[in-house]
């Protein structure tokens, strides 16, 4: 708890420098078109109680998902970007290289958080292409972060392909009153570099031998992604209105020890409502279906998210469901799962906004709820 009142008290000290209260607004994190150095920084901290646990034993955590874009355009057409996260997550999600850390049933703090080297490009960017080279995430679904909720990221996050070493290219086109559209084409491996061990906690280097679909340190993994956003309003209706669309697909290479590729293609929407001067609404849907999950050969996994985020003067209300469908030979991986979180929250101006939520999950046949406290503040640079 001490830990926690320091950095806290580090927060609001930094955030007086921090941009205005708008900077809870989605961010696409790609600055490539600003000149010179840039960079954001988004922290979030979270104090969760659980409050119902498979074994009974009730405890308390405290996580943080942090991560700052830095990177500077030193050319009219070329820049470097990168993303650094810091970040532990709650107990049971996906902590190292798709494993998980195993709740031991006791209080913790941020002694399991991992500083990871997340995304490292070189780029090259006009207005109707761009080209990118080195460690990113490839796009199928929507970016975690436009997902509602303070807890609405995490299983969004823990299933999205993470951390991958390649080339990828963005083709752009502006429609007029049909809106802007983008075809993103990547090809990549999993990052088998330093870059993929991590500091403090340490998940160790991933290697060839290690396996996992796009392990291969060879280009024979792909995705591909068309999204695009068609602005629009009413003549009786000054507000204006937004729908956000993205449609997906991947194909990720075996592994040595894998029985064949795993693929994936996704749905996605979101609809933003500026209903009046004080008053938002975003909707959100994502369908995300995964075959030959992890490689195995008769495993097939689907995530569909639906979520409402509404926001008035200063006061947020986000919530998503996410039921999550397995289809699969062997009984003790067939369950199906769902998790539901709902959040309150204030901005409390110079940046800092503060949430409070409640989060119920089941999964892998286990049933926990949790309510917590988030505070988080951005700053733009």
């Amino acid at each position: 708890m001490k830990t926690l009142i320091k950095v806290l008290s580090i927060i609001i000290i930094l955030t007086t420098n921090a941009y205005s209260e708008d900077n809870h607004k989605d961010h696409d994190h790609d600055n490539h078109d600003k000149d010179g150095f840039y960079g954001h920084l988004d922290v979030a901290i979270f104090a969760d109680s659980m409050t119902k646990v498979a074994n009974d034993g009730k405890y308390n955590e405290i996580y943080s998902h942090t991560h700052a874009e830095i990177g500077n355009r030193f050319s009219e057409n070329f820049s470097i970007n990168s993303n650094i996260k810091l970040e532990g997550g709650p107990d049971g999600n996906s902590h190292a290289h798709g494993g998980a850390l195993t709740p031991d049933g006791d209080d913790h703090g941020i002694n399991d958080h991992m500083l990871i080297f997340e995304e490292l490009t070189l780029n090259y960017d006009t207005k109707k292409f761009s080209g990118y080279l080195g460690k990113f995430n490839p796009a199928v679904g929507l970016d975690y972060h436009n997902f509602p909720g303070m807890y609405g990221y995490q299983a969004i996050e823990e299933y999205g392909i993470k951390e991958r070493v390649g080339l990828g290219g963005i083709i752009r086109k502006n429609a007029g009153s049909f809106g802007t559209h983008e075809l993103n084409i990547t090809s990549f491996a999993a990052d088998t570099s330093g870059l993929s061990d991590s500091i403090f906690f340490e998940r160790g280097h991933n290697s060839k031998q290690d396996s996992g679909v796009s392990n291969t340190e060879n280009l024979s993994s792909y995705s591909a992604s068309l999204s695009g956003s068609y602005p629009f309003s009413f003549k009786d209706n000054s507000f204006s209105k937004e729908l956000i669309y993205r449609i997906g697909y991947a194909d990720q290479a075996a592994g040595v020890s894998d029985a064949t590729d795993n693929t994936r293609y996704s749905a996605s929407l979101i609809y933003k409502n500026k209903i009046s001067k004080d008053l938002s609404s975003k909707f959100i849907f994502e369908r995300m279906q995964i075959d030959n999950l992890a490689g195995e050969d008769a495993h097939n996994r689907s995530h569909t998210t639906g979520g409402l985020g509404l926001e008035y003067q200063k006061w947020n209300f986000g919530t998503t469901y996410t039921y999550t469908d397995n289809d699969a030979d062997e009984a003790d991986e067939s369950f199906n799962g769902n998790i539901f979180q709902s959040s309150v929250g204030y901005y409390l101006g110079s940046g800092v906004g503060l949430d409070f939520g409640y989060k119920s999950q089941d999964k892998d046949n286990k049933t926990t709820e949790r309510i917590g406290a988030g505070i988080k503040f951005s700053s733009e640079f």
